[in-house]
């Protein structure tokens, strides 16, 4: 009997009537077996904690920034300054006596140079145009001011990967606040040495010569190569980098404001190849473009990036030299920015070489300007004040010594540029 009393009780104990559960719910419950508290996705992934630009790139150590990709400075994911698809092209920038050359490829952007603060405006407004968000790479030759003025403006209005440059340093203001937006951006910042190479989407940027007479790395100025004219505060031609560019099977060379000496120790030394493309030395100077150098080089096009000047630039011997090795002449003074689209082997450009490459054109010093309309200030590295772009003492032109800036006040104050008297205020 007692054991018929104990079986039943076994029985109603499994069927759950004594208010308990069966066997195994608990475990096949879908929102118990995989619960919220356990993982979710900002906790099993986040981007910005697992990678940063210090543990992700080294650039003194590797300078290979297409290896891993690098958060935005300032802390945006990497999604939000993502490239679109972009032409495979050169684009040779219309900034007058100064130079800036872009290179697309991919969703890769790579920016040589940015030209002078006077035209900064048109180097951000047409990277925007393009659809760029983040430049790859940016490279200054070296720091005279009409080569990085306006690098400090793209600088802070896109995200940058990475900087390049000589190993000495500059003497003037624009390069103090040139190092100043780098390091307030958190931009690695790589002195290069010969041979160095990026890669990323077909494009390709390799160091040719990177050497920077002992003096100027020191931070004394001897001035200009012996027996030139052009001005005791010129140092390019001693310090400027020289650059092999290459787009799919294209290549195009750089040297920023190389003279006769940087010329022929690089040929000397056997660096210099056919290329499909010069980018011609310090705005067609006669003391550079030697034919030593374009009897090596034998470019099929040759893009001089010119404004009005002091110099004489372009100079006549310059021309000569370039007509003489056969290239086909560009000249951004008289034909505006020059682009130059690539595919495979193929280069085809915007508009027609120069039937007459010798023509100088009149201007001023002050350009006339329509501000950008995102502008935050405009920055004057003379006087280090920032200003409205309405303000009456900048309304309408930009000169040599003036920036656009994209950060806040803060962020200008930050960098010791004090606010205008007039347009802000005092505080």
């Amino acid at each position: 009997m007692s054991a018929l009393i104990l079986a039943g009780l076994l029985l109603m104990f499994g069927l759950g009537l004594f208010g308990g559960e069966k066997p195994g719910v608990t475990a096949a419950s879908p929102t118990e077996a995989a619960p919220t508290e356990n993982i979710t996705p900002t906790e099993a992934v986040t981007p910005t904690e697992a990678v940063t630009p210090t543990e992700a790139v080294t650039p003194t150590a590797t300078a290979m920034p297409t290896e891993t990709v690098t958060p935005t400075p300032g802390g945006k994911a990497s999604t939000e300054t993502e490239n679109p698809p972009l032409e495979t092209a050169v684009y040779c920038l219309n900034v007058g006596e100064g130079s800036s050359t872009l290179f697309c490829s991919g969703t890769t952007a790579v920016l040589i140079d940015g030209g002078d603060a006077r035209t900064s405006s048109y180097v951000v407004g047409f990277l925007k145009g393009l659809g760029i968000r983040r430049l790859q790479l940016v490279v200054a030759t070296h720091y005279d001011s009409d080569h990085i003025s306006g690098l400090v403006g793209a600088m802070s209005a896109f995200a940058v990967d990475e900087v390049w440059g000589p190993d000495y340093e500059g003497d003037t203001k624009t390069y103090t606040s040139f190092a100043e937006m780098i390091g307030k951006r958190s931009i690695p910042w790589t002195k290069v040495k010969d041979g160095q190479r990026f890669a990323s989407d077909g494009c390709t940027v390799t160091v040719l010569a990177s050497s920077v007479p002992e003096p100027l790395r020191n931070g004394a100025d001897d001035g200009p190569e012996a027996g030139t004219t052009e001005g005791n505060r010129e140092t390019g031609e001693d310090t400027s980098l020289a650059l092999r560019v290459t787009l799919d099977n294209v290549s195009i060379l750089v040297m920023g404001d190389s003279g006769a000496a940087r010329e022929r120790a690089l040929v000397k030394k056997g660096a210099v190849e056919q290329y499909d493309i010069f980018l011609v030395n310090h705005h067609g100077s006669r003391y550079s473009n030697t034919a030593e150098l374009l009897n090596a080089a034998r470019p099929r096009y040759a893009v001089i990036s010119v404004g009005t000047n002091d110099y004489g630039h372009p100079a006549k011997e310059c021309i000569d030299r370039l007509v003489e090795c056969g290239a086909g002449i560009f000249r951004t003074d008289l034909q505006g920015t020059v682009t130059l689209a690539v595919e495979g082997s193929t280069v085809r450009a915007d508009r027609a070489v120069l039937t007459d490459p010798y023509e100088h054109p009149g201007g001023d010093d002050v350009q006339t300007v329509e501000h950008p309309a995102d502008v935050s200030y405009i920055l004057n590295g003379n006087s280090m004040v920032y200003h409205l772009p309405t303000c009456v003492n900048t309304a309408g032109v930009m000169r040599r010594n003036w920036f656009y800036f994209y950060g806040t006040a803060e962020e200008a104050e930050e960098l010791g540029y004090r606010p205008c008297g007039t347009c802000i205020g005092k505080h």
